[in-house]
């Protein structure tokens, strides 16, 4: 049973004309509309595109540039505009023969914004847009299938609270055409939201050029059995070999495969069930890369075994594959040798000429775990990180093994020449911080590792995520990589070893001016430039508790007084004084790292901590525990995804596009847990200091530093967080290695 939209006339084809307003404030997308990225957006051009190849593609309209200039200067979409959307959802009824907001055939339709370049920040796409009670009644009464009714007005519900409401208990408006017009509206103004504009600073897109608006008939991957929602490539997007690459969610619908909420099964599956849907996606994708002479990342649905595309570009890929796919597209004659120059990074052929895996021929490994961090690294086993500092100034390789990591082991992952855990995974403590240090790092080995491996000399493969016994050397590059940097370096004229400074004077050559703005330009800090400190010298100095500075340097495992006074905001005069006290009272011991807790220090610590949990109010200490649980996942998603783009491949920080995308996610994560913390202060005045911690750290990364997202030897955000986290756990009466049982403190 089809849904969405009935093969009225061909895919393709033109499905009526939306009068002069066509190449004014609104056109029809139906392959032959003639209008650049810049008036439609990138994804309206991909869908007219596809049209006009004759792919299958839902019925669509868009908004222009124009549109949004001429909302920008009135604040309110005109009478014309309207005029336009109303003569554009006609088209799309007369190519779907549905009709929007009644009917027995209701008509849904999705909402998308849609720059002439890719933009981080602006608004979401809101799927089933023209659902009600009504809509919801005929659509069961269509389907017999009111499970399926039932879960697109909840999707909707939700999707439009969150995107264009903004508020997960917002009214959703009953007629479809509000809704209509409040999601165009949201488009338009997210064009200045906060997060796009900094995107436009750092990449220098001028704030004039506008957004446009995609509407499109929905397709229904939630239908049934024989519907779902899926993304091709048309080449692997790791190792930019063939076939196809793709993944196939039964009952999907919009960002499900994407999103990393559910796991998503090979395309096989859809190979398998509904071959002839299969083989028309392959010569569709077939067609699109060698229409766009570029590996096309494609999204796809099926409804009732009718597929859909939605959207095709240029994929992401790694290293590999950008070497890999630009000789072989001129092998296959779609680009020049040229084009395939461009197309590789020097990071891009620096990294596939890193050295792989060791020789572990004959060898059984001592342990399997998740990749965290690829390398290869050699030592003996340690399992207490003061141990591994000592040894490693003394000048042996040493390995840390621990059963999970927190932040007062960072001294010894310093030291370590690797790191291996027992329990976590790709988002856990020691994988994020692994990365950050550049550490091969094996997480999720096992309960018993530390103790089995104690002690002995062992290898460590990041990247296979494998420990082996004794030191092995990394295995030489394949021959296939070797081959394919023979043929750049041929087409460059060039002796393959002076390949990578070729590319990387082409680089510096060919890199555009960095963009310029006046400090007017500049986004107000999340916190103020100056605290009463910056006024009097320093806060007065029983403000802070010998429990403070003592929790501080318990957390950082080694800590100078110069950072103790910047995360605590007192002069660096008495953070050193406090210190040298603590030293002379036998609490601390100095080290060449900073100070640390002694015995004494720790007893002394535990004491206090015990006195602070006895006056804090339990209750509430635990239900903001729980809420900082619910960030917490978000928090270690978004710092794996600034450290690594993929599970195989490592963020260079070469696209800015994809940066500025975290960057704009943590920082509305940000916003969203800043309240928790200042409540979390309230309950426990100890813990007040990091709410301008952490905003401190958000105002440094989005001015340009980017080393305050996730370096650990500083006070960046990943790093204060983690110590807020370890304080929770404390103030709880918990224990990491309780926590990390129950899976909330990897």
């Amino acid at each position: 049973m089809t849904i969405g939209v009935e093969p009225v006339e061909r895919p393709g084809a033109v499905f009526g004309g939306l009068g002069s307003d066509r190449h004014g404030s609104v056109a029809e997308l139906d392959g032959a509309c003639g209008l650049s990225r810049e008036r439609i957006g990138g994804k309206a051009w991909s869908v007219d595109h596809m049209r006009a190849l004759g792919l299958p593609v839902p019925p669509a309209f868009a908004l222009t540039t124009e549109a949004w200039a001429e909302f920008g200067a009135s604040g309110v979409l005109g009478a014309q505009i309207w005029a336009g959307v109303q003569a554009g959802i006609a088209a799309l009824e007369r190519g779907t023969g549905r009709r929007f907001g009644a009917g027995q055939r209701p008509l849904l339709v999705s909402v998308r914004s849609g720059a002439a370049v890719s933009m981080p920040g602006m608004m979401d796409t809101v799927l089933n847009l023209g659902i009600n009670d009504a809509v919801e009644r005929a659509l069961t009464d269509e389907t017999r299938n009111p499970g399926y009714a039932r879960d697109t007005r909840r999707r909707f519900v939700t999707q439009y609270r969150e995107i264009v409401l903004g508020d997960p208990n917002g009214v959703v408006p009953e007629d479809p055409w509000q809704q209509l017009r409040g999601a165009i509206t949201a488009v338009f103004r997210s064009w200045d939201s906060a997060r796009a504009k900094t995107y436009r600073r750092s990449r220098g897109v001028s704030d004039a050029l506008g957004t446009a608006v995609t509407v499109q008939a929905m397709v229904f991957g939630n239908l049934d059995a024989h519907s779902g929602t899926g993304v091709l490539f048309s080449r692997n997007p790791n190792t930019g070999e063939g076939p196809v690459f793709g993944e196939w969610l039964i009952g999907g619908q919009g960002e499900d495969v994407v999103s990393g909420r559910t796991t998503p099964r090979p395309l096989d599956d859809l190979a398998a069930t509904q071959p002839a849907v299969h083989r028309e996606l392959l010569a569709a994708a077939e067609l699109l890369e060698r229409d766009g002479r570029d590996i096309q990342d494609i999204e796809f649905t099926v409804e009732s075994g009718r597929l859909w595309l939605l959207q095709s570009r240029p994929a992401k890929r790694s290293a590999r594959a950008a070497v890999r796919a630009a000789v072989a597209m001129v092998d296959e004659g779609l680009i020049d040798a040229n084009e395939a120059l461009r197309r590789v990074s020097v990071d891009q052929l620096r990294t596939v000429l890193r050295p792989a895996s060791g020789d572990n021929t004959g060898l059984s490994p001592l342990a399997h775990g998740e990749s965290a961090c690829p390398g290869l690294a050699s030592g003996v086993v340690v399992t207490d990180p003061d141990v591994a500092e000592t040894r490693s100034a003394a000048g042996e390789h040493v390995i840390l093994v621990r059963p999970t990591t927190s932040p007062d082991d960072l001294h010894g992952m310093i030291a370590a020449r690797a790191i291996i855990t027992e329990l976590g995974g790709a988002t856990s403590h020691a994988a994020l911080v692994s990365r950050e240090l550049g550490r091969p790092c094996v997480v999720g080995c096992g309960p018993g590792v530390v103790e089995a491996l104690a002690g002995s000399v062992v290898t460590v493969d990041g990247g296979a995520g494998t420990v082996w016994p004794g030191q092995l050397t990394g295995k030489a590059v394949e021959a296939a990589v070797i081959e394919d940097i023979d043929r750049l370096a041929e087409w460059a004229r060039i002796d393959a070893a002076g390949l990578p400074e070729f590319l990387a004077e082409r680089d510096r050559t060919e890199a555009p001016a960095a963009a310029t703005h006046s400090d007017a330009d500049v986004s107000r800090p999340l916190v103020a430039a100056t605290h009463p400190s910056d006024i009097d010298g320093h806060n007065p100095i029983e403000q802070v508790p010998d429990l403070a500075i003592l929790r501080l340097i318990g957390i950082k495992g080694r800590v100078q007084p110069d950072a103790v006074a910047a995360s605590l905001d007192i002069a660096a005069t008495e953070a050193a004084s406090r210190s040298a006290d603590f030293v002379t009272r036998g609490l601390c011991a100095g080290t060449p790292l900073g100070v640390r807790l002694t015995p004494h220090g720790r007893e002394q610590l535990t004491q206090l901590l015990a006195h602070e949990r006895a006056d804090v109010d339990r209750s509430g200490i635990a239900a903001a525990y729980d809420e900082f649980c619910e960030f917490n996942a978000e928090l270690k998603e978004l710092i794996t995804a600034w450290q690594m783009k993929d599970a195989s491949t490592v963020n260079d920080h070469s696209d800015n596009a994809y940066d500025t995308a975290v960057l704009a996610r943590l920082t509305t994560l940000h916003h969203h847990v800043a309240p928790l913390v200042e409540r979390i202060g309230a309950i426990a005045p100890r813990l007040a200091p990091y709410t301008d911690r952490l905003a401190r750290a958000v105002e440094r990364m989005n001015g340009g530093d980017h080393t305050w997202v996730a370096r650990p030897i500083m006070d960046s955000y990943h790093t204060v967080w983690f110590e807020l986290h370890e304080d929770l756990i404390g103030l709880c009466g918990l224990s990491r290695a309780d926590e990390a049982a129950a899976g909330r403190a990897h």
